[in-house]
């Protein structure tokens, strides 16, 4: 399916859990909060994508850690991306679904861009993109109480929208789709 798959070492856990601290004591928490959430999660995403990033293209990137609040995580030759991250217990599998929580799905970005932490092999995979206004028209809407699936029931406030990855964009594909040629590395995925 396309999917791109990082190792996930201490060093970058222990990384994601500082930034998502710095962040959350600069803009505070929006969302009741439970301990198995691992909010830093997200950050394990960001962290990853940047360095895959710098190692696999030179078009010009922007990481946005500065008065980040509300705004695209990424900056990709002036396309905005935001970067959605889950943690899974599992590897990835088709017909498995990614998510925006439904207060994140009017970000001002031009992208998402998908991940999902399989936290117990350590592994990042970078799923694939998709433009806002694709996804908006493409994915269900979970109010709180519905349930996803047997093992997840939407919490009030944490209200989502939720795609299959079968209709996102592969990572590669559309990130080629978007960076000139020229600025791949040779040895890139």
């Amino acid at each position: 399916m396309g999917f791109i798959q990082l190792p996930v070492s201490e060093t970058i856990v222990q990384a994601a859990k500082d930034l998502r601290a710095e962040r959350d004591q600069r803009y505070g928490n929006i969302f009741e909060e439970r301990e198995s959430d691992w909010r830093w999660s997200g950050e394990v995403g960001e962290l990853l994508f940047n360095q895959w990033a710098k190692e696999s293209f030179s078009a010009p990137l922007e990481w946005i850690t500065e008065d980040a609040a509300g705004k695209a995580d990424f900056v990709l030759d002036g396309l905005s991306i935001g970067m959605k991250t889950v943690k899974r217990q599992v590897p990835i599998k088709p017909g498995y679904t990614a998510q925006i929580t439904a207060k994140h799905a009017e970000e001002p970005v031009d992208y998402f861009l998908f991940a999902s932490y399989e936290f117990p092999k350590e592994r990042l995979w970078l799923l694939g993109v998709i433009s806002r206004s694709d996804f908006l028209k493409k994915a269900t809407y979970y109010p709180a109480g519905s349930q996803v699936h047997a093992n997840y029931t939407i919490r009030p406030g944490h209200e989502i929208f939720n795609i299959e990855i079968a209709k996102l964009t592969p990572m590669l594909d559309g990130l080629r789709a978007v960076i000139p040629k020229n600025y791949w590395n040779m040895t890139a995925h």
